[in-house]
């Protein structure tokens, strides 16, 4: 007969399945599997996750939250639908965040901070998957934010990093495979921002990483891409 710690062991507490529920259902939102607009009914959840309503719809709450989900008036829940506007705000904040962060991380920058970089970099260059690149570009972002150590940056950052990493997704999907040219140019913009974040030149990071925020941003009205990864003719254009 199993002790009472084994058996409380096997069973996940509720707060557990709710972030097991939110990660997997985050992740199918990201990656383009559960596409913008799509329903998500809790039953249905429920019985796809073999857990009960409840956890689900916390996890929705918590997606929501997020910005990946959104609730009608009677309370039936949908992936969110973004706007190119969306974007142009999201962008904005971005930019201002990443420049700002990148001028306190000039200032602090060591060895650990570059052998993560690096590592980052490394893994980015052999990846295989529009997936793993959106997941390692943003990871090698969140990485310098965190190195700030700018409480507020930080939050503030990760209030948008869902929002961010949909975008990021939808962004390379639109591009539709990944080429030689594309990881090229990914690693080498990469490279080239830590060896500016490394010279300890502060107002030289900023204005190097407001490039390289800008840069996707520019890319994406350029090549008419909307924020569901069809095209389109796109509202706005951001400047870093």
């Amino acid at each position: 007969m199993p002790s009472s710690h084994s058996v409380a062991r096997s069973r996940p507490g509720r707060s557990t399945l709710v972030a097991e529920v939110a990660d997997r259902l985050r992740r199918e939102i990201v990656t383009g599997t559960r596409p913008a607009g799509s329903k998500l009914s809790e039953p249905s959840l429920a019985v796809e996750q073999g857990v009960s309503r409840g956890p689900v719809r916390e996890a929705l709450r918590q997606l929501e939250r997020e910005g990946l989900v959104v609730f009608d008036a009677v309370g039936r829940s949908r992936v969110v639908t973004m706007s190119a506007a969306d974007f142009a705000d999201i962008s904005i904040v971005r930019v201002a965040l990443e420049s700002a962060a990148a001028a306190h991380v000039a200032a602090c920058f060591d060895d650990r901070l570059r052998r993560t970089l690096e590592r980052n970099i490394a893994k980015m260059k052999a990846s295989r998957t529009l997936t793993d690149v959106s997941r390692l570009d943003l990871a090698f972002h969140d990485a310098v934010m965190e190195a700030s150590g700018r409480r507020r940056l930080i939050t503030t950052w990760r209030s948008i990093h869902s929002q961010l990493e949909l975008w990021l997704g939808a962004l390379h999907r639109a591009r539709e495979a990944i080429t030689a040219d594309v990881l090229e140019e990914t690693v080498h913009s990469h490279r080239a921002l830590v060896e500016v974040l490394a010279s300890g030149d502060a107002a030289r990071a900023r204005e190097a990483a407001a490039e390289h925020a800008g840069g996707l941003v520019r890319w994406a009205p350029l090549h008419g891409v909307m924020p569901d990864g069809t095209t389109g003719s796109p509202v706005f254009v951001a400047r870093s």
